[in-house]
Protein backbone atom coordinates (compact mmCIF):
# COMPACT_ATOMS: atom_id res chain seq x y z
CA UNK A 1 0.00 0.00 0.00
CA UNK A 2 1.33 3.44 -0.96
CA UNK A 3 1.24 6.55 1.15
CA UNK A 4 -1.85 8.75 0.88
CA UNK A 5 -1.71 12.09 -0.91
CA UNK A 6 -4.06 13.74 1.62
CA UNK A 7 -5.10 13.54 5.25
CA UNK A 8 -8.86 13.47 4.66
CA UNK A 9 -10.81 10.72 6.42
CA UNK A 10 -14.51 9.97 6.86
CA UNK A 11 -14.30 11.93 10.16
CA UNK A 12 -12.83 15.10 8.59
CA UNK A 13 -16.25 16.58 7.79
CA UNK A 14 -17.17 16.39 11.51
CA UNK A 15 -13.94 17.94 12.85
CA UNK A 16 -13.50 21.17 10.91
CA UNK A 17 -13.76 24.44 12.83
CA UNK A 18 -16.51 26.62 11.41
CA UNK A 19 -16.99 30.33 12.05
CA UNK A 20 -15.09 32.78 14.20
CA UNK A 21 -16.22 31.53 17.59
CA UNK A 22 -17.19 33.61 20.62
CA UNK A 23 -15.20 35.14 23.49
CA UNK A 24 -16.92 34.38 26.79
CA UNK A 25 -16.05 35.70 30.21
CA UNK A 26 -16.48 33.74 33.43
CA UNK A 27 -17.51 30.53 31.67
CA UNK A 28 -18.16 27.54 33.93
CA UNK A 29 -19.91 24.20 33.92
CA UNK A 30 -22.64 23.62 36.49
CA UNK A 31 -23.50 19.91 36.42
CA UNK A 32 -26.44 20.28 38.78
CA UNK A 33 -28.09 23.10 36.83
CA UNK A 34 -28.04 24.24 33.23
CA UNK A 35 -24.61 23.04 32.07
CA UNK A 36 -22.31 25.69 30.60
CA UNK A 37 -22.98 29.27 31.67
CA UNK A 38 -21.09 32.46 30.97
CA UNK A 39 -21.38 35.86 29.37
CA UNK A 40 -20.32 36.61 25.80
CA UNK A 41 -17.88 39.54 25.91
CA UNK A 42 -19.45 41.11 22.82
CA UNK A 43 -19.57 40.99 19.05
CA UNK A 44 -16.29 40.59 17.18
CA UNK A 45 -15.24 41.08 13.57
CA UNK A 46 -12.41 39.32 11.77
CA UNK A 47 -12.21 36.21 13.91
CA UNK A 48 -10.41 35.27 17.11
CA UNK A 49 -6.87 34.14 17.85
CA UNK A 50 -5.83 31.73 20.61
CA UNK A 51 -2.11 31.41 21.20
CA UNK A 52 -0.34 28.97 23.52
CA UNK A 53 3.43 28.95 23.76
CA UNK A 54 5.81 26.99 25.96
CA UNK A 55 9.13 28.53 27.01
CA UNK A 56 12.08 26.17 26.75
CA UNK A 57 15.55 25.99 28.25
CA UNK A 58 18.17 24.38 26.03
CA UNK A 59 20.37 22.39 28.40
CA UNK A 60 23.96 22.15 27.22
CA UNK A 61 25.79 19.02 28.28
CA UNK A 62 29.48 18.49 27.55
CA UNK A 63 30.06 15.66 25.14
CA UNK A 64 26.70 16.02 23.37
CA UNK A 65 26.59 17.91 20.09
CA UNK A 66 22.96 17.04 19.31
CA UNK A 67 19.69 17.31 21.23
CA UNK A 68 19.09 14.39 23.58
CA UNK A 69 15.60 13.08 24.22
CA UNK A 70 14.54 13.78 27.80
CA UNK A 71 17.66 15.86 28.59
CA UNK A 72 18.30 18.74 26.18
CA UNK A 73 14.93 20.50 26.28
CA UNK A 74 13.29 21.46 29.56
CA UNK A 75 10.01 23.32 29.77
CA UNK A 76 10.44 26.33 32.07
CA UNK A 77 7.20 28.21 31.54
CA UNK A 78 4.28 28.91 29.26
CA UNK A 79 1.99 31.70 28.11
CA UNK A 80 -1.49 31.79 26.61
CA UNK A 81 -3.54 34.59 25.08
CA UNK A 82 -6.94 35.04 23.47
CA UNK A 83 -7.47 38.04 21.23
CA UNK A 84 -9.96 39.46 18.79
CA UNK A 85 -11.28 42.60 17.20
CA UNK A 86 -14.34 43.86 19.03
CA UNK A 87 -16.96 45.68 16.98
CA UNK A 88 -19.29 46.29 19.90
CA UNK A 89 -18.51 48.91 22.54
CA UNK A 90 -20.23 48.42 25.89
CA UNK A 91 -19.53 49.63 29.43
CA UNK A 92 -18.48 46.10 30.37
CA UNK A 93 -15.93 45.90 27.55
CA UNK A 94 -14.53 49.34 28.41
CA UNK A 95 -14.15 48.47 32.10
CA UNK A 96 -12.55 45.06 31.36
CA UNK A 97 -10.25 46.33 28.60
CA UNK A 98 -9.10 49.57 30.22
CA UNK A 99 -9.38 48.66 33.93
CA UNK A 100 -11.51 51.68 34.72
CA UNK A 101 -13.34 52.75 37.87
CA UNK A 102 -16.53 54.76 38.22
CA UNK A 103 -16.26 58.40 39.13
CA UNK A 104 -18.76 61.14 39.88
CA UNK A 105 -20.32 62.37 36.66
CA UNK A 106 -21.06 66.05 36.17
CA UNK A 107 -23.84 65.00 33.75
CA UNK A 108 -26.20 62.53 35.41
CA UNK A 109 -27.30 61.14 32.04
CA UNK A 110 -23.85 59.51 31.75
CA UNK A 111 -21.76 57.15 33.87
CA UNK A 112 -18.24 58.52 34.16
CA UNK A 113 -15.24 56.17 34.20
CA UNK A 114 -11.64 57.14 34.89
CA UNK A 115 -8.29 55.41 34.77
CA UNK A 116 -6.69 54.15 37.94
CA UNK A 117 -3.06 54.06 38.98
CA UNK A 118 -2.65 50.30 39.47
CA UNK A 119 -4.58 47.21 38.56
CA UNK A 120 -6.21 45.25 41.35
CA UNK A 121 -7.46 41.72 41.77
CA UNK A 122 -10.87 42.91 40.54
CA UNK A 123 -9.32 43.64 37.11
CA UNK A 124 -8.70 39.94 36.52
CA UNK A 125 -11.63 38.05 35.05
CA UNK A 126 -12.32 34.62 36.53
CA UNK A 127 -11.60 33.41 33.01
CA UNK A 128 -12.02 34.15 29.33
CA UNK A 129 -12.94 31.37 26.98
CA UNK A 130 -12.95 30.65 23.29
CA UNK A 131 -16.06 28.74 22.26
CA UNK A 132 -15.87 27.45 18.71
CA UNK A 133 -18.10 25.16 16.71
CA UNK A 134 -17.01 22.06 14.86
CA UNK A 135 -18.73 21.05 11.64
CA UNK A 136 -20.41 18.28 13.67
CA UNK A 137 -22.24 21.03 15.59
CA UNK A 138 -20.38 20.29 18.82
CA UNK A 139 -18.36 22.94 20.65
CA UNK A 140 -14.66 23.15 21.41
CA UNK A 141 -14.00 25.23 24.53
CA UNK A 142 -10.65 26.71 25.60
CA UNK A 143 -10.63 28.36 29.03
CA UNK A 144 -7.90 30.76 30.17
CA UNK A 145 -8.27 31.40 33.92
CA UNK A 146 -7.33 34.61 35.73
CA UNK A 147 -7.43 36.61 32.51
CA UNK A 148 -6.19 40.18 32.26
CA UNK A 149 -6.72 42.41 29.23
CA UNK A 150 -3.29 43.71 28.19
CA UNK A 151 -3.87 45.11 24.69
CA UNK A 152 -3.51 48.83 24.07
CA UNK A 153 -6.89 50.44 23.39
CA UNK A 154 -6.95 52.15 20.03
CA UNK A 155 -10.18 53.31 18.45
CA UNK A 156 -9.97 54.65 14.90
CA UNK A 157 -13.26 55.54 13.26
CA UNK A 158 -13.91 56.29 9.58
CA UNK A 159 -16.95 57.16 7.51
CA UNK A 160 -18.66 54.23 5.78
CA UNK A 161 -16.40 51.66 7.51
CA UNK A 162 -17.00 49.28 10.39
CA UNK A 163 -14.99 50.25 13.46
CA UNK A 164 -13.18 47.62 15.51
CA UNK A 165 -10.70 47.67 18.37
CA UNK A 166 -8.40 44.97 19.68
CA UNK A 167 -8.71 43.09 22.94
CA UNK A 168 -6.05 40.67 24.09
CA UNK A 169 -6.43 38.67 27.28
CA UNK A 170 -3.46 36.98 28.94
CA UNK A 171 -3.84 33.94 31.15
CA UNK A 172 -2.14 34.21 34.55
CA UNK A 173 -1.45 31.76 37.37
CA UNK A 174 -3.22 32.06 40.70
CA UNK A 175 -0.88 32.77 43.60
CA UNK A 176 -2.83 30.15 45.60
CA UNK A 177 -1.53 27.36 43.32
CA UNK A 178 1.23 25.17 44.67
CA UNK A 179 2.98 25.22 41.30
CA UNK A 180 3.69 28.53 39.60
CA UNK A 181 5.43 27.03 36.57
CA UNK A 182 2.31 26.20 34.55
CA UNK A 183 -1.02 27.78 33.70
CA UNK A 184 -4.38 26.20 34.44
CA UNK A 185 -5.59 26.33 30.84
CA UNK A 186 -8.34 23.84 30.10
CA UNK A 187 -9.39 22.60 26.66
CA UNK A 188 -12.70 20.78 26.35
CA UNK A 189 -13.03 18.65 23.23
CA UNK A 190 -16.32 16.84 22.58
CA UNK A 191 -16.46 13.18 23.53
CA UNK A 192 -17.01 11.05 20.44
CA UNK A 193 -19.37 8.74 22.36
CA UNK A 194 -21.85 11.44 23.48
Amino acid sequence: MGLKKHGITSETIKNMILGAGVIYKNLKYEKASSGWTGTPLGATSGGLKFNYEAQWLDVEVDGATVLIKGVSKQKVGESATLEGQMTELTEDILVNALHLVKSTSEDTTYVKYVSKENITEADYLENVAYVGTLSSGKNVIIILPNALCTEAFELETKNAEQTTFAVKFECTADLENDSLNKLDIAIYYPNAVV
